[in-house]
């Protein structure tokens, strides 16, 4: 099968296999459980020295988050809380789950009917990891379309959506539209500007956070164009670039009857749409530190999308003696 951005039969299936998340699950896994093993080792060898312990706990969950950043090329961090009342101080971290993947195949199964959505347009046998679509002329359907029920997808720790584009003419767009969260569109030279709304932050009312990029998307060549919000910040990535980034605090505002459209025929995408993707900040199951330890205050430890630290890693883990 010819493919047009030139990568071999071999290479489409690593990257199919990656965007399924399959990859990323078992890197999680595989880290999961060998911080889990090392920690018990040496908390048996060291029972006498808890720093031994609290050690191993930091590097596993560091660790986990640095393959996740990796993985899926966006930012993690690991927390670091001191135990209240007397509690055992806590170290968690904050990951990327991915939710769904539409490859956009033919016949393409679902785990489970919530996950299926509705596919319109045309079907293109040489997308970039396989079949792509594009909108057909005259049809106001959208490419994709797929309610996105909070009970199925909880978006309001932070989300990310990734998709594929192959742009053959400098039409403005949209190219997705998630209920009343908002939109990502690009304009007649194919610079891309997103809105997404939030709530709950400090001041406790609805924000709108507008990104736009300076940088053109590129004309009949693939891409990879990433928004995303992890309640801090906002920001738009076009194949690891970022071109624009804002302040975002809040939750991504994500209401029962949101559907998500790739594509709408109202403003359809000038060329073709692979492999859609969509991911979840979620928070990993809280790992424990020696009683007897407590970190002086509460760390964030951030990683940017190549998994290398954002800052100190450092934590200051003091014994009951050292404490004021």
């Amino acid at each position: 099968m010819f493919f047009q951005n030139g990568m071999n039969a071999a290479e489409v299936a690593r990257r199919k296999a990656a965007a399924g998340g399959f990859t990323l699950i078992e890197l999680l896994v595989v880290s999961a459980v060998l911080a889990t093993l090392f920690g018990l080792a040496v908390g048996f060898l060291g029972r006498t020295d808890p720093k031994n312990v609290a050690d191993s706990v930091l590097a596993g969950e560091i660790r986990s988050a640095q393959l996740t950043a990796r993985a899926e090329g966006l930012p993690t961090e690991v927390f670091v809380r001191p135990g209240q009342d007397g509690a055992s101080a806590s170290v968690q971290s904050r990951l990327l789950q991915p939710v769904v993947t539409f490859h956009l195949e033919p016949g393409e199964g679902v785990l489970d009917e919530s996950l299926r959505p509705t596919v319109g347009g045309e079907d293109v046998a040489n997308g970039r990891f396989g079949h792509a679509r594009r909108n057909r002329e005259g049809d106001k359907a959208p490419i994709l379309r797929w309610p996105v029920r909070p009970n199925v997808i909880d978006l309001r720790e932070g989300l990310a959506i990734r998709l594929d584009l192959w742009l053959e003419n400098r039409t403005a767009c949209t190219v997705w539209r998630l209920g009343g969260l908002g939109e990502l569109q690009l304009d007649d030279d194919l610079k891309p500007k997103a809105r997404l709304r939030l709530t709950g932050g400090a001041a406790g009312n609805t924000p709108t956070v507008a990104l736009a990029g300076k940088l053109a998307l590129p004309l009949r060549r693939w891409c990879t164009i990433d928004v995303a919000c992890d309640g801090r910040a906002a920001w738009i990535t076009v194949d690891g670039r970022e071109l624009d980034r804002a302040p975002a605090e809040g939750q991504p505002l994500h209401g029962e009857d949101d559907v998500f459209d790739v594509s709408p025929g109202d403003a359809p995408v000038p060329g073709l749409v692979d492999e859609v993707r969509m991911m979840a900040y979620v928070f990993g199951t809280a790992q424990t530190l020696p009683n007897l330890l407590q970190p002086d205050r509460v760390y964030r430890l951030a990683f940017d999308s190549r998994g290398q630290p954002i800052g100190s890693t450092a934590v200051k883990l003091l014994m009951p003696e050292e404490r004021p």
